[in-house]
């Protein structure tokens, strides 16, 4: 990755500072509604825990992903991992969507490695050219219609739908990309190397794995894997970790009814008292507190 990339910033959605308090955070927009009044571009960015399929119909745009270029004419869909770098520069009327998706939303697919044959979707970014008339394009145009009526009708338990209607989409995505092939674009290495990071981090986060274990996994020094985890998503390996415990504790409190005890041994916690100390260093407030706050928005249903 070029060594200009330290100063590329990191954002939620574009320009917006990130809030990251809701492990089921999904969001979808059209290109216009952020593009049109930024002179229909948008400057090198990326995100820390957001992945995002981009989605342009019979237009033109100009993307910058990692350090290529490419120019796109027609309809296409561009998926964008955590941490890749992009940037945009659209047609004026473009039409398409921005679908971003937390990742703890895709937990299970994230942490699935290897022998997923979709795990290119996840890794790096895609360029898949879009063919209205394939079924699973079809497929994919009805989730993502039916993502957007969850957000007008504000139907119950929206966030159960909203990452089953996700991952739907995505597996749509995953059946498009097995049947056509594309040019790689650089900087590949690295984001396949974080991809089998995150794969071991969702399936060893309960085992409280340190730092140098993650490292050996991966045959690499804890150095190399610090740098590599601070220059793309700009936050230490260690931070990962605690943030992906902290983010499966949240989703507990929120979206089921266990107890604060079953959820502390869950995580991988002994000590029911050490888990309460470390969620609320780093929340500011009780695993109680939280759960009695987010109850008043999001009544828990019993699963996950």
């Amino acid at each position: 990755m070029n060594q200009n990339s330290a100063i590329v910033p990191f954002y939620g959605l574009y320009g917006d500072a990130f809030v990251d308090n809701d492990p089921g955070f999904v969001h979808i927009e059209d290109i216009a509604t952020r593009s049109s009044g930024l002179d229909w571009k948008i400057k090198p960015h990326r995100h820390a825990r957001l992945f995002q399929v981009l989605c342009i119909f019979d237009s033109e745009l100009d993307i910058v992903l990692q350090d290529s270029t490419h120019a796109l004419r027609g309809s296409w869909i561009v998926t964008l991992p955590m941490g890749a770098i992009h940037g945009f520069s659209f047609q004026p009327g473009s039409r398409g969507f921005v679908l971003s998706i937390m990742d703890t939303v895709l937990s299970d697919e994230l942490g699935q490695g290897p022998a997923r044959s979709g795990r290119n979707l996840f890794r790096f970014p895609q360029l898949i050219e879009f063919d209205s008339e394939a079924p699973t394009s079809r497929s994919f145009l009805n989730s993502i219609e039916r993502i957007r009526a969850e957000f007008r009708h504000q139907y119950t338990e929206r966030h159960l739908a909203l990452a089953m209607l996700s991952r739907l989409a995505l597996l749509d995505l995953d059946r498009q990309l097995q049947q056509h092939h594309f040019g790689s674009i650089s900087g590949r290495h690295d984001m396949e190397v974080l991809g089998r990071f995150r794969a071991l981090l969702e399936q060893h986060y309960s085992d409280h794995w340190p730092v140098s274990q993650y490292a050996e996994r991966l045959h690499m020094s804890t150095s190399t894997l610090g740098r590599l985890c601070r220059r793309i998503l700009n936050r230490s390996p260690k931070r990962l970790i605690d943030e992906r415990l902290v983010n499966e504790a949240r989703r507990r409190l929120m979206y089921t009814r266990q107890p604060l005890a079953e959820i502390s041994y869950t995580l991988g916690f002994k000590d029911y008292a050490y888990f309460s100390r470390f969620f609320k260093h780093h929340e500011g407030i009780t695993a109680g507190i939280y759960r009695k706050r987010s109850e008043a928005t999001t009544p828990p249903d019993g699963s996950i």
